[in-house]
C-alpha cells in the first residue's frame, strides 16, 4: 500500500470523529410514482446517501425538502440524510474536512499523474470509471440527438453546459435515443 493512501485512510478515519454525518438521522422516503412527502426537520439540511429506485432522483425535480418534510416524485426512493452537527462543531468539522480535502487531492494528483504516465488515465471520464458513458451537446440550443450504445438506466453523469440539464426539460431518452435541448451539453451514464 503506497504511502499517500495510508495518510488518507488515516485522515478519513480522524475524519469521522469530527463529521456532521456520525449525528446526523437517516429517513427513507420514497415515491410510487406520485408526488409523496416525509415529515423531517430540515433546518439543519438534508442530502440525499442513497438512492433506491431505479428511476432519477434529482434534486429540486424529482426530490426536495423544506423546513418540515423532504417531498419526492415520479418514482423517486432514496434514503435521505436530514440534519447533522451542531453548530459549535461545524467549525471543527469543517476545519478536518478541509484537511482531509487536502490530502485526499494530493493523493489524487500524485495518482492521476502517475496514471498518465503509464497510460491508464483518460481524459474524458478519468481513471477507473465503472460507468459506461456517452457524450451529448445541444448547441445554440437546438435539439440534438444522439444513439445509445448501451441498454439501461441514462443519467447526467457531469454537466458541461452552463445551461441546466433537467430530464424531461432539457434531456431524456425516446425510443432508444438520447435527446438534449435549451444548451444541455454533458456527459450521461448509463447503468
Amino acid at each position: 500500500m503506497n504511502r499517500v493512501l495510508v495518510l488518507t485512510l488515516f485522515a478519513g478515519l480522524l475524519l469521522l470523529g469530527f463529521s456532521p454525518d456520525s449525528r446526523a438521522d437517516t429517513v427513507r422516503c420514497e415515491s410510487s410514482g406520485s408526488y409523496r412527502s416525509c415529515p423531517v426537520d430540515g433546518r439543519s439540511g438534508v442530502r440525499l446517501t442513497r438512492q433506491l429506485s431505479s428511476q432519477g432522483c434529482w434534486q429540486g425535480d424529482t426530490w426536495g425538502y423544506d423546513v418540515g418534510r423532504i417531498w419526492v416524485d415520479r418514482g423517486c426512493r432514496a434514503e435521505f440524510q436530514v440534519g447533522g452537527a451542531s453548530s459549535s462543531s461545524n467549525k471543527d468539522s469543517a476545519i478536518a474536512a478541509a484537511v482531509v480535502l487536502g490530502i485526499v487531492g494530493a493523493a489524487i494528483l500524485a495518482d492521476k499523474d502517475r496514471d498518465r504516465r503509464d497510460g491508464y488515465y483518460d481524459d474524458r471520464y478519468g481513471y477507473g470509471d465503472p460507468r459506461r458513458t456517452i457524450r451529448c451537446e445541444s448547441n445554440n440550443n437546438r435539439v440534438n440527438y444522439c444513439g445509445l450504445p448501451y441498454r439501461g438506466h441514462v443519467e447526467v453523469y457531469r454537466q458541461r453546459s452552463s445551461s441546466p440539464c433537467v430530464y424531461a426539460r432539457s434531456w431524456g431518452v425516446e425510443r432508444g435515443r438520447l435527446w438534449v435541448s435549451n444548451g444541455c451539453r454533458a456527459d450521461f451514464a448509463v447503468y
